[in-house]
């Protein structure tokens, strides 16, 4: 499992053979992407790239690649991001109530498409096992934040203990913190640790499908800075455009998808395993419009403690803005 850990661990603003100078004739935009190695978040930018999505449009694209939706959130916010993708609704909210110049502009993954592993020799086989449990998640506000969170509720509505909530980082970082028992079950995405699972070292013992309310809601978000949203709207809309543009070509093309996926991202999972990603998605899933289950969102900000009130209506209205959205 140390390969699958190490394979997961990439530190890139760049795939190879991109240049780091702005191009003649293409406009810059600085995104920020949650993750290099997860298929929501690394492959869509891969593809674009690969396939000269971006180019064509009239993009360049520089990219970063934080450790998770909060820090996404905190990139775009400090202007260093222009667009961040892959962020948790809540964490969007609560950095918006705390004045922070962003606008949600899109839909990212819509339900919750997480998984909690923990070892055999643990004795958790089902979420009820996880009550009074210690569970990791990657950083405060990331939507596996929000999934510990929400699982604990429910745990709880149950007459069972909660949930000790931990930040630990990454799937790997949660790997090493389950292994070495500082915590009970850690989270990851489809297909890391599925082949784990199959070989009997690791045990899922929840799933995101669980918690019901969020198949219908965009747990994470794509999210733009103000100041960049009002100097150049046809660069946002445009990226919008390819990020949807790269999700059809990858469902269209999952095969060699995983390829450029595998390769890019330098990941050490075969092809075959990656293929099975696929099983744990739909295309609408990953759609960015419509963003539904705003008021989900926004009752989890304040019932998990990221903004002390409801939105109001103007302020509904001034944060998820999708007059960026690419016209039909």
């Amino acid at each position: 499992m140390t390969a699958l850990a190490t394979s997961l661990t990439v530190a890139a603003c760049s795939p190879p053979g991109s240049s780091g100078s702005e191009e003649e004739g293409l406009t810059q935009v600085n995104i920020a992407f949650s993750n290099p190695t997860i298929f929501t978040t690394g492959l869509p930018y891969y593809v674009a790239t690969d396939q000269g999505f971006y180019e064509d449009a009239g993009l360049q694209v520089e990219a970063t690649f934080t450790g998770g939706g909060a820090e996404t959130v905190q990139a775009v916010v400090s202007g260093s991001a222009d667009i961040g993708t892959e962020t948790s609704g809540a964490a969007a909210i609560g950095a918006y109530v705390e004045g922070a110049p962003i606008k949600i502009v899109s839909a990212s993954t819509t339900g919750l498409d997480l998984q909690w592993f923990a070892l055999p020799e643990s004795g958790l086989t089902d979420r009820s096992d996880l009550a009074g449990r210690r569970m990791g998640y990657s950083a405060t506000g990331s939507s596996s934040h929000i999934g510990v969170l929400a699982l604990s509720e429910l745990l709880e509505s149950e007459g069972l203990p909660p949930i000790q909530a931990e930040a630990i980082g990454g799937p790997p970082d949660n790997l090493t913190a389950v292994q070495t028992g500082q915590i009970d079950a850690g989270w990851t995405q489809p297909p890391f640790f599925l082949e784990e699972v199959a070989n009997g070292e690791l045990v899922l013992v929840a799933d995101g499908a669980e918690i019901g309310d969020y198949a219908d809601v965009a747990m994470r978000v794509n999210i733009a800075n103000i100041s960049f949203l009002e100097e150049d709207p046809d660069a946002a809309r445009t990226f919008l455009e390819v990020q949807q543009q790269s999700w059809d070509w990858i469902f269209d093309n999952p095969e060699e998808a995983v390829k450029i996926w595998q390769e890019s991202a330098d990941l050490e999972l075969t092809e075959e395993v990656l293929l099975t990603t696929f099983d744990y998605y739909e295309r609408e899933e990953l759609r960015i419009a419509p963003l539904d289950g705003q008021d989900v969102l926004i009752a989890d900000a304040v019932e998990f403690g990221f903004a002390e009130e409801p939105l109001t209506d103007e302020q509904v209205s001034e944060l998820f803005d999708l007059s960026y959205l690419p016209e039909d």
